[in-house]
Formats: structure tokens, sequence, C-alpha cells
């Protein structure tokens, strides 16, 4: 009878440690009446810094950060960078028998890649990059996993890069090489620094960008009038009868095409790889408008450019932005003007 009534004890006991648990995870982790305490954070609001940058009269190659922490640009072919909460200024340093091509803020960071001519003691040309770090004030030499610095050989003197796009999601830059009135070629660097050789259409390229969250290449082909994207035989076609152009892309693989005459878009079309055309939005600008004055944030959205009444319009919303000075360029938060030789930015009201 002893060991029964052990026997039915020990058994009974896990039984109850397993309806106690169950009991506790009913109770407080399903339990939908359970209260948190939450606390708000508001992530829209964001202190910015006054831009106000004094520049020279021949400097060029005005660049700035995601969202305006520095500023940047070109003097005597030395690339000056601002940090615009205290007007500090450093410059980066390329080093002997080197010439700046390009550079461009990453767009989601304060990190900069800088491209540039390297000659050779034996008159050879390369293409040589540095990755930049605002923050640190570091420039290091962009080289692969063995410590070899990445370069691309020129065929000859006249080449240079022509233009540059990148994924921050998949840390794949792409670099276009060449010359005005020749093919370019175009370089896909990898997350390792590799270099490789990418293939496109025979075609006198446009305008190029890279689909954020996948490797792939979007370009112009202005030999045909032809938005493509490489290793996808179809063109993307809006169904206008009109030179298409390539505006850009953002964070979300949308790649906006902008269809008009002589580089002025009057419709864009804000398209995908994974919708139909009929998923597609459709914007209609009230007059045609040169394509260099329309800007693609990562976030979506469209602004236009009027230097004539110093306003940028963002297109969805109909909100305008007042500027004062010359219009020099958009960044995400705002815009950029040269005010009576100063850099102003203006900050784009929360939406």
């Amino acid at each position: 009878m002893k060991k029964l009534k052990r026997l039915i004890i020990l058994t009974l006991i896990p039984i109850l440690l397993v309806l106690t648990g169950f009991f506790f995870i009913d109770n407080f982790y399903l339990n939908d009446e359970t209260v948190f305490n939450t606390k708000k954070v508001d992530t829209v609001s964001k202190k910015f810094n006054k831009i106000n940058v004094k520049i020279a009269d021949d400097a060029d190659k005005v660049g700035v950060s995601y969202c305006g922490n520095y500023i940047s640009y070109c003097d005597n072919g030395i690339v000056n960078v601002v940090d615009t909460s205290n007007n500090k200024s450093k410059k980066i340093d390329l080093g002997s028998n080197c010439t700046l091509s390009m550079y461009m803020w990453l767009p989601d960071r304060d990190i900069m890649l800088v491209s540039y001519k390297y000659i050779d003691t034996s008159g050879k040309g390369f293409i040589k990059f540095k990755s930049y770090n605002a923050k640190k004030d570091e420039a290091v030499a962009l080289s692969n996993e063995k410590s070899k610095e990445l370069s691309i050989p020129l065929n000859d003197s006249g080449s240079d890069v022509q233009d540059i796009t990148l994924s921050t999601a998949t840390n794949v830059t792409y670099v276009q090489v060449g010359k005005k009135g020749t093919l370019s070629k175009i370089y896909r660097i990898n997350v390792m620094a590799q270099l490789e050789n990418t293939k496109y259409a025979n075609c006198t390229l446009g305008n190029i960008s890279v689909i954020n969250k996948e490797d792939k290449l979007v370009y112009e082909d202005r030999s045909n009038n032809r938005i493509r994207v490489v290793g996808i035989a179809n063109p993307i076609a809006t169904g206008e009868n009109t030179s298409h152009y390539l505006l850009g892309t953002d964070n979300e693989d949308r790649i906006y095409i902008g269809n008009g005459e002589n580089n002025k878009v009057s419709k864009i079309f804000s398209a995908t790889l994974t919708s139909s055309k009929s998923q597609w939005k459709t914007y209609n600008l009230s007059t045609p408008t040169d394509k260099k004055d329309i800007y693609i944030s990562r976030s979506g959205k469209i602004y236009v450019i009027n230097s004539s009444t110093c306003k940028v319009l963002e297109v969805e919303s109909g909100k305008e932005t007042d500027y004062k000075g010359t219009f020099v360029k958009i960044f995400d938060s705002g815009i950029i003007s040269n005010n009576d030789g100063k850099l102003t930015g203006t900050y784009f009201k929360a939406s």
C-alpha cells in the first residue's frame, strides 16, 4: 500500500508541475489583458545642424552627407570636408601622383567613397578608391581580404570614372569607366572588394542606378531609348511613345522612369520588377521639367527643383520648400544653396 501511495505521489508531482507551467504561461505570457508600461519615442523630430559654410569662389563638386552633418567640396582638386556642427574643415589626402576622379556620400551614413586616378612610375594609369569616415577623419584604401589595394587599369589616359552607384544593403558598388564618345566599361565591386566586369547591352550608356536590396544594375540604353536591367532580357517599358529617362531608385527597389522629350520629363513612373504595370504609380508633372532638376530620395520622395522661383516641390504631397540664393544640391533632409559665397542649408519640414 505504501508503495502504491508513493507511486501515485511520484506520478502526480510532474503532472502538477506541468499544469502549473501551463497556468503561468496562460496567465502571464498569453494573457490578452497583460499591461505594459510604454513610452512614446519620437523618431521623426531630429536636431539638425545649421549649415552655413564659407567656400572659395571656384570651389566645385559640392556634396552633403545624407542628413547634413557634413558638407564637402573640391578646391584645386582637393576634397574638403566640413563638420556643420562646428564648421571645422578637414582635407582628404589622396597621395602623390593621384588626381581626384569622383566622390559620393553613402546614402545612409557619414562615409564617403572616393575614386581617383593614380599614375605609376612606368606611366600606367589606374583607378583606385578610398573610403573616408568623416566622424573618425580616416581615409582607408579599398583593399581585398589579402590587403591588396583594389585598382582598375586604364586603357588610355583619357579614360576616367564616369559614374558610381552602390547598394548599402548588399555592399555592392558599380563603377562606370570610360570617356565621352566611346563605349564605357562597368565594373562590379563586391563586399570582398573583388572586381568583376559587368556585361550589358552594346549601347551608349545614360544614367545608371542599383536596385538596393538585390544585386541588379539598372541603366539607360540611350542608343535604343530603353531602360534595362543587367541579367534580364526584356527592357522595362512604360508604354509611352516618348524618350525614357532613368531618374533613380529607392530603398524599396522602386525604379523611377521619366517620360518626355529633349531631356525634359512630363510624366514619372514608379515601377518594380515584381509588379505589373497596372500596379505602378504614375505622377504627371504640371510643366515639363529638365531631368537634372528631378531628385529621387532614398525614401522614395520625388522632388522637383524650380531655380527661377527658388522653390523645391515634393510631388506627392504638393508641399513646397523655399530656399535662398542659388540652388546647389538636394539631400534627403533638405536643400543646399549658395547664398553670397556661403553654402547654406534649408531643411524640409516634417510631414
